[in-house]
């Protein structure tokens, strides 16, 4: 069995070991589809885990509706309408954010479902691959946002590297960082 070790952020590190700000935009879009795809891994891994884990299970299901539900509208509110505003109509930008709008539709109402999959098995006690079509949810969830992201990563940001001007690049920078403060603990 897959071991589903230190939480993510531990896990999705740069190259250099460091997370971007969201002021370096792209880079911190970037790193947060490493953070997913560890996420994905994690997901595949409790579909099979014959055993259960609370830990796996709380922590995915509050980065899915925290972390994840963030990044969409992130994406949806500022960075796919700057990329619609910047690109020339040979990029043909329109059919590519449909389709990712489309994408997030289908992602909203699939990550509610693993969510509720998620609690279910950690108020049962319950392995995943004991809960009835959580296994298979779960991994069609994981397909999904892969695939998502390859498309992402291939199309988007190297278009967002050729069209977004440096002062897009620091306006779109300067709203991920405000949507992305974090707030000192409390003592």
């Amino acid at each position: 069995m897959p071991t589903l070790i230190a939480p993510m952020t531990a896990r999705a590190q740069t190259g250099d070991g460091h997370e971007p700000s969201p002021e370096d935009a792209l880079d911190f879009i970037l790193y947060e589809h490493l953070r997913h795809r560890v996420m994905c891994n994690d997901l595949d891994a409790l579909a099979e885990a014959e055993i259960f884990d609370v830990n796996a299970v709380t922590r995915l299901a509050e980065f899915i509706r925290a972390d994840l539900s963030l990044h969409i509208a992130d994406e949806e509110d500022v960075f796919f309408p700057m990329l619609r505003r910047s690109c020339l109509a040979e990029d043909e930008i329109g059919s590519v954010l449909a389709r990712m709008n489309r994408e997030h539709a289908e992602d909203r109402d699939l990550s509610a479902e693993v969510r509720i999959l998620l609690l279910t098995a950690a108020t049962e006690g319950r392995p995943m691959s004991a809960v009835p079509g959580a296994a298979d949810a779960l991994r069609r969830f994981a397909q999904n946002q892969r695939r998502h992201m390859m498309l992402e990563n291939a199309v988007l940001i190297p278009l967002a590297r050729r069209r977004l001007t440096d002062e897009d690049l620091k306006l779109l920078g300067a709203r991920l960082a405000a949507r992305h403060v974090v707030l000192p603990a409390k003592p």
